[in-house]
């Protein structure tokens, strides 16, 4: 917000407030004296307030159904080989490319000496591109709904194999209480990965090209990514990719990167179906 627009707005409360405070100043009516006074006071904490913080009340007073428009245009659309993501604005197409770059140590586990190399390589990493690019790191909540479908079916079996164990007679106890503990193990790891959230950090890079077409975007910057991946694999010496699909989604999709039903939503609801 442009400072004239602050300065503007600031003196029209202002000019209004002291209205007010004259009208209220200049009857003996109490009703009119507090009335006047109040609105008085509130637009001289509006105006001072206004002059600091106008960039956030005038997208309030611009909301339609509380609801801010940022982008009535087609956001993106992904690449028909899944690893890219296409948008298109006034007969120019972008297409974006991430590539992700999986680091296995934190800067917490290294030496002074680690850090320092570390730093030098990265920025070794960073320049090899001559293209412009953007990296970026990134928190995500993980999904565990396929591992725990896995432990469930664990558990079941182990279930399974304890209540035969049980109503075998010949059973001897060392097994049926070896059931036993497995049993109580399988519980005991569901219930713990299940009663947090986990979160993983990603770091990617973000490569960007136009073209007159799709599909020339998308050879352009496909190009410029493979060899930028091929160049961080080689400095890094880790193996630096290009995700496809819903692993691409999950850098730039709200719903991919926090799923909207999460796995403990599900198991909690299921608690209280069961207990009920």
């Amino acid at each position: 917000m442009a400072l004239k627009t602050q300065m503007l707005i600031f003196i029209i409360l202002v000019g209004i407030s002291v209205v007010f405070a004259v009208i209220s100043l200049s009857t003996t009516n109490p009703i009119i004296i507090f009335i006047f006074g109040v609105l008085s006071l509130i637009l001289s904490v509006v105006a001072f307030s206004a002059k600091y913080y106008t960039y956030l009340y005038i997208p309030a007073a611009k909301m339609k159904n509380k609801t801010i428009v940022l982008n009535e245009k087609e956001m993106f659309i992904l690449s028909p080989s899944g690893n890219s993501i296409v948008v298109r604005d006034e007969g120019v197409t972008y297409a974006t490319t991430f590539i992700k770059v999986p680091l296995y140590r934190s800067s917490t586990e290294m030496t002074d000496p680690e850090k320092l190399d570390f730093g030098r390589t990265f920025s070794r990493a960073i320049t090899i591109s001559k293209n412009t690019t953007k990296i970026s790191s990134e928190m995500l909540v993980v999904n565990k709904d396929e591992y725990i479908t896995k432990l469930r079916s664990k558990l079941d079996d182990t279930s399974q194999l304890l209540r035969e164990a049980e109503s075998n007679e010949k059973q001897n106890t060392v097994t049926i209480n070896r059931l036993k503990g497995e049993l109580t193990m399988w519980q005991n790891i569901i219930s713990n990965i299940s009663s947090s959230r986990s979160q993983a950090l990603v770091t990617y890079y973000t490569v960007s090209a136009f073209g007159d077409n799709e599909e020339e975007a998308i050879s352009i910057v496909h190009q410029r990514a493979e060899e930028l991946a091929t160049g961080i694999s080689a400095t890094l010496g880790v193996p630096a990719y290009i995700p496809e699909g819903d692993e691409l989604l999950s850098l730039l999709e709200p719903n991919y990167m926090i799923p909207v039903e999460t796995v403990n939503e599900i198991i909690r609801q299921k608690s209280i179906k069961e207990g009920i």
